[in-house]
């Protein structure tokens, strides 16, 4: 088990055994995610961008209401919109 120090700014440095055994290095993408059963933050590589897309519109998913249109231009919900002044 590893112990790192969080700095004012809300970071923290990866142990470097840590980072060898992950394969992660300068540049790689990490997902984090929370697991509120066990209250415990989880941490993994992103093997591409195209990963981190479906997780995280498998997430958003769950924000969406059952029976609501998809959007087939985002910029169209703000043309339908009432100026507010």
């Amino acid at each position: 088990m590893s112990v790192a120090v969080m700095s004012s700014k809300g970071q923290i440095v990866i142990p470097a055994e840590l980072r060898r055994r992950a394969d992660i290095g300068t540049g790689d993408r990490v997902i984090i995610d929370f697991d509120e059963t066990v209250g415990e933050l989880r941490l993994r590589k992103a093997a591409s961008v195209t990963q981190m897309i479906d997780e995280l519109s498998s997430e958003v998913a769950q924000w969406i209401k059952p029976g609501t249109v998809p959007l087939e231009d985002p910029r169209e919900l703000y043309r339908t919109r009432e100026p507010r002044v």
